[in-house]
This record gives structure tokens, C-alpha cells and sequence, in this order.
């Protein structure tokens, strides 16, 4: 695939598509293309996090064993990323990956996407600013789902306790870590 066509694809991709063309142009150059045949296991849960993929063609399933058994999280397909949250910890792999059609991914290695943060590259921090957003999404997300299994007593049970929200007024415990005090001493 030509630079242009990977311009033009990665225009599509939610987690990419806030890049400018320079921007762009530091991911093209940093990711490798990868041929999956279907049925194949991308990675293992607990595997070492070294790379993100972008899913070019084909269907990927992520999931996560419980209890002995396999779990479905997700069905991603072409425009979506597996693995990102390794180019921010390279923590191990919080679920498996595997490949349920032929899949054609563009691989973004954490060694590569480090090389364009220690540069001061604009694209590193766009990423890091899209992913961010991306697991902010999730965490709402999630919250409203325990919230819902919860019900009414749980979403009592789970107001925010003082800390919480000391720490969230004005002048609270941001401000007193930033200003030099600690969480708990009152100068």
C-alpha cells in the first residue's frame, strides 16, 4: 500500500484521524504491515504489551479467560485498534487477541512509538491525547454498567466519598500537592 493510501486509511481511523498530514506522515513511517491468517492468536493474555495493531481488512475477537472459561469482550473489524494501551505502559496483555477472518493489520511497535515520544514528536502526544480520550470513553462507559448491575443501592453506596471530593474542589488536594504541601498537612 502506497503512503497516499495509508494516509487516506488512517484519515478513517477514529484514533488517528485528529493527525496532521506531518503527523500522519511520523505513524506511516512507523508501522509495519502484517498478514494474519484467520483462527490465529494475535496475542495471549499476560503477553508482553510491545505493539498496537490498526485492523486494515478482517475480523478480530479480544477475549479474556474467567473463571476456566473464554469470554468474548469484543468483535473489532477494519479502522479499529487492539493494543494501544501498551504504547502508554508496555504492561502485559489485559486480554487475548485472535484473528476470526484473514486479517490484514498495520503493526505499531512500542520501541517506534517511544522513538517519536523521545524525539518531541506532535504525533506521539496526539496519540497519547486520542488514547487518552479513548479510555476515558471506556471508564464511562464501564461505570455505567456497574452502576446499572448495581441498582439503586449500589449507585448510593457508591457516592463519592470526602476525599474524593476534597480533592476535586478548588484549592483542595490538587492544589496542595502542586503548591508543595501534602495530601494531608494544612500550612
Amino acid at each position: 500500500m502506497s503512503n497516499a493510501s495509508l494516509h487516506a486509511f488512517f484519515v478513517k481511523v477514529p484514533l488517528f484521524s485528529g493527525l496532521s498530514v506531518e503527523e500522519l506522515e511520523d505513524v506511516v513511517r512507523a508501522v509495519r504491515p502484517v498478514s494474519v491468517p484467520a483462527g490465529q492468536v494475535l496475542f495471549a493474555e499476560h503477553d508482553a504489551g510491545d505493539s498496537a495493531y490498526v485492523i486494515q481488512s478482517g475480523l478480530v475477537e479480544v477475549f479474556r479467560r474467567v473463571d476456566g472459561k473464554e469470554v468474548t469482550l469484543a468483535r473489532l473489524r477494519a479502522s479499529e485498534v487492539i493494543g494501544e494501551l501498551a504504547l502508554i505502559d508496555g504492561a502485559s496483555r489485559s486480554a487475548g487477541c485472535r484473528t476470526l477472518e484473514d486479517c490484514t493489520l498495520l503493526r505499531l511497535d512500542k520501541a517506534e512509538f517511544d522513538y517519536l515520544r523521545r524525539n518531541l514528536r506532535p504525533a506521539a502526544y496526539s496519540i497519547i491525547r486520542a488514547i487518552a480520550a479513548t479510555i476515558a470513553g471506556r471508564i464511562r462507559t464501564t461505570n455505567d454498567q456497574v452502576a446499572e448491575i448495581l441498582g439503586p443501592a449500589g449507585k448510593a453506596a457508591a457516592a463519592p466519598a470526602p476525599a474524593a471530593e476534597e480533592a476535586a474542589r478548588p484549592g483542595g488536594l490538587f492544589k496542595r500537592l502542586f503548591s508543595g504541601r501534602g495530601p494531608r498537612e494544612d500550612r
